[in-house]
């Protein structure tokens, strides 16, 4: 009796881990990579006029995880990253690696609106807590079964044997 209880605590438990551990692996593939911390998965713009009368517009960015960002204008624009010239352009893709920061600012002569859409990488000792939460499960619903299975012959031999 006592060991037919053990077994279905390791079966509860290891089922628990199983579905915690998918759950969780589910959440870093699908949902992680979309939460970039203050802008979500982007952030929208309009470049606003100045005194001089150019349009601009500055976003600061920092990566929690490293980070990919792309931006696309419906008109070009001067990007500058951190101060420093990076093109005109209607399209960039850049990444900020894992704790890194950047300045972003944009200049044009004409007014232009666009968005930054941005994720992040999963980081690996995320990664490798779900798959280890996925294999202790699968490995105590193994034992379970193996106890299970063993129990079952010991009872069909004990019957044959009377």
């Amino acid at each position: 009796m006592k060991k037919s209880k053990n077994g279905l605590l390791i079966l509860i438990l290891s089922s628990l881990l199983l579905f915690s551990g998918g759950a969780y692996f589910l959440y870093l593939q699908v949902i992680f990579p979309q939460l970039v911390p203050s802008y979500g998965g982007g952030e929208r713009f309009t470049l606003s006029k100045t005194q001089n009368g150019t349009y601009t517009y500055q976003i600061p960015w920092s990566a929690y995880a490293r980070l990919h960002l792309s931006l696309q204008t419906n008109g070009t624009v001067a990007l500058y990253m951190n101060g420093t010239y990076v093109c005109d352009c209607t399209h960039y893709d850049l990444v900020i690696e894992q704790g890194g920061r950047a300045l972003i600012y944009l200049r044009s002569d004409l007014p232009v609106s666009g968005i930054f859409k941005a994720w992040q990488e999963i980081p690996s000792e995320k990664q490798m807590l779900a798959l280890v939460l996925l294999l202790i499960g699968l490995i105590g619903i193994g034992i379970s079964v193996i106890m299970h299975v063993s129990r079952m012959r010991a009872r069909k031999h004990g019957l044959h044997a009377m």
